[in-house]
């Protein structure tokens, strides 16, 4: 055989070697520590939003923390609003829809829990529920789930720090979401962490998930990709002395007069 057609024939061989392999080498998420440590203080002050392209909205959130008897919760997922206020050992609930959800609001909440309002506001259905208790912490569990999980996607460089703050960029990395290795790209943001305790105190992120098994996928882009917004502020030691009283507790509970 020629010698430049047997040369010729390996470089073929090698380049097809190496095209094939990167669709068949498995990958493994990265399971490295990320700085992603997330508060829970007695008192606080929180805000945050996570959406997905394909998913929309997953869940806000705004919260003021200054006992375990007196807070201000809301939570938000799609077009589903739970707000909750503590006020000395009652706690009021709002649960607000549209009106084509309304089998959900009939349902949830305590069987417990007295009911002080239910009723249609144009395209919005609202329940206001009133019962004893104080600041329950699992409140706030399905927010850290998800700000974490979404967190922990990407890697991030090496801290700067920045007076008491530690800021960290984010870099690309490969990942597991529900089972599924995917590809994590950053196109923005960052992560400011408390440089004495190491809670995170902000965080500002925008990336790209691409479902891919092997590096030819993704190169070659034959997963579904979406973007994932994040953003979370938290403040563990707030300068509040009491919490404003929502409008919806004056004209549902107090006057039985609801107006939205």
């Amino acid at each position: 055989m020629n010698r430049r057609v047997l040369i010729g024939s390996v470089a073929i061989m090698l380049v097809f070697v190496g095209v094939a392999s990167l669709f068949l080498l498995p990958l493994s998420g990265d399971s490295t520590d990320r700085p992603v440590e997330l508060g829970e203080s007695e008192s606080y002050v929180t805000s945050g939003e996570i959406s997905t392209e394909s998913d929309g909205l997953l869940v806000a959130h705004e919260g003021t923390v200054i006992a375990d008897d007196n807070a201000h919760l809301t939570f938000e997922y799609g077009n589903r609003t739970v707000e909750r206020v503590y006020d000395d050992g009652t706690v009021y609930t709002k649960y607000e829809t549209t009106v084509t959800d309304k089998d959900w609001i009939e349902s949830i909440g305590p069987t417990d829990a007295e009911e002080r309002h239910f009723g249609e506001h144009q395209d919005r259905v609202v329940r206001i529920t009133e019962e004893n208790g104080t600041v329950d912490s699992s409140d706030m569990t399905f927010v850290r789930i998800q700000t974490s999980h979404h967190l922990r996607n990407l890697e991030y460089g090496q801290g700067d720090e920045q007076g008491d703050r530690t800021v960290y960029a984010p870099s690309s990395t490969w990942t597991t979401v529900n089972t599924e290795t995917m590809h994590a790209s950053p196109t923005a943001g960052k992560l400011s962490v408390d440089t004495e305790t190491g809670v995170l105190r902000e965080a500002s992120l925008q990336y790209q998930l691409t479902n891919a098994s092997s590096y030819g996928e993704y190169l070659l882009r034959l997963g579904e990709t979406t973007t994932v917004d994040l953003r979370y502020e938290y403040d563990p030691n707030p300068d509040i002395d009491d919490i404003e009283t929502p409008t919806w507790i004056d004209q549902c509970v107090e006057n039985d007069h609801c107006e939205f």
